[in-house]
């Protein structure tokens, strides 16, 4: 299911490149999360599982194990998530 949903999001955001994408920003926001769940699936379709392999410890202290991947579309998406707040606060201006 997983895999379904993922290949479909990545036909989305290709899709979305190729025909509608404005500007270097969207295309590098958009480009993050297509890499990102691109390797996810890659990970999936090949080991059946997607490898986390950064692990982080400061003294006691554990932070989440993650990935590249995840990480690219953490980025992304927090980049989407900032132009919509842009957006919001300024409607009547044409963003890149």
């Amino acid at each position: 299911m997983l895999i379904v949903f993922s290949v479909a999001v990545i036909a989305l955001l290709a899709w979305l490149l190729v025909s509608g994408a404005r500007g270097q920003a969207r295309t590098v926001r958009a480009g993050l999360i297509l890499g990102g769940a691109s390797g996810n699936v890659l990970d999936r379709v090949l080991h059946r599982s997607v490898t986390d392999f950064i692990d982080f410890y400061i003294g006691s202290h554990h932070w989440y194990t993650f990935n590249i991947a995840d990480s690219a579309i953490v980025v992304g998406a927090g980049l989407v998530i900032l132009e919509l707040f842009r957006d919001w606060r300024h409607p009547n201006q044409e963003r890149a």
